[in-house]
């Protein structure tokens, strides 16, 4: 697979109940950072970074510590909001840097790649360390958003812990170090809220927005999908030119587990298509519909 990769716009905005419970899921692979597992990548610090560390990642809710091969490069994870048909959700995104706080601080200020995705939280976060068993992040006041400021909270929680590989709870203080209420009910310091409240219940990590692709590329991402049923497609425009499905690994019930699906594309014209994968929707369309997340990829 030969890979180019290109920065993209951002959109939309964020809605969502802060719960302040432990985060109960399948897939933490990436509160050990990232680094990439075999994707190749430009070597430019402004080119798109993804992983397809997911795959193979391990269940439950500790870390990995070996995550990544050492085959790519390094990357950070940045969690950024989008919507979905449950509201809007965090989806998880790498980025050029390296697995740590000031890294992740620099991309909470950042642009997301993918234009379907947004950053709420951009100028919230000043600085973040580690202090024995809790983040310390210095915030500039209570958490943007409105109503959506639960959610730009679990963004930022989400992603310092990706930073350190851990699940450690993140104190939010002034520049002072005195504690700062951020959101409405939110104790201090905050844990992770439950992966099926917080994040979308699909999310391709790779490829990453405008990769140039040839051959055939490896798709990888997350999902909490009915019976664990990913279904995806690689459409031109509107029309579909491949699809099938894939099972994601872990107990779709209590969390998202890692999936990876090869698409052939040495048949397809030359061009720009989109990557498309999707939650299983049991209800035949009565309920809230499949959650789905999107990849432009061109093909040469």
């Amino acid at each position: 697979m030969s890979i180019r990769r290109t920065v993209a716009p951002l959109a939309t905005s964020a809605v969502l109940a802060l719960t302040l419970a432990a985060c109960g899921g399948t897939d933490d692979s990436d509160r050990a950072g990232a680094s990439g597992d075999g994707a190749s990548s430009d070597s430019s610090p402004s080119a798109p970074v993804s992983t397809s560390s997911d795959a193979g990642s391990g269940d439950g809710g500790g870390t990995d510590a070996g995550e990544g091969d050492g085959g790519g490069d390094a990357a950070t994870a940045v969690y950024f909001v989008t919507p979905g048909p449950l509201g809007d959700r965090l989806v998880r995104e790498f980025q050029p840097g390296g697995a740590d706080l000031a890294s992740a601080v620099d991309l909470l200020s950042g642009t997301p790649q993918d234009p379907d995705y947004t950053n709420p939280a951009s100028g919230w976060v000043q600085e973040a360390t580690q202090d024995g068993d809790e983040i310390v992040a210095t915030v500039a006041g209570a958490a943007p958003g409105g109503e959506g400021a639960a959610l730009v909270v679990q963004q930022v929680v989400y992603t310092l812990q990706a930073a350190v590989g851990d699940t450690l709870p993140v104190r939010f203080v002034d520049a002072d170090g005195g504690d700062v209420t951020v959101a409405s009910g939110a104790a201090n310091p905050v844990e992770a809220a439950p992966q099926l409240d917080t994040l979308l219940l699909v999310n391709v990590t790779d490829p990453a927005e405008g990769t140039t692709v040839s051959g055939s590329f490896t798709a990888t991402g997350r999902a909490s999908s009915f019976e664990a049923n990913v279904p995806w497609e690689l459409r031109r425009g509107d029309e579909v030119v491949d699809s099938g499905f894939v099972t994601h690994e872990g107990d779709w019930a209590t969390g998202l587990g890692p999936w990876e699906v090869t698409v052939d594309v040495s048949a397809l014209d030359p061009g720009t298509y989109t990557f498309v994968a999707r939650t299983d929707d049991p209800s035949g369309g009565e309920g809230p519909g499949p959650a789905e997340d999107t990849k432009d990829v061109v093909v040469r």
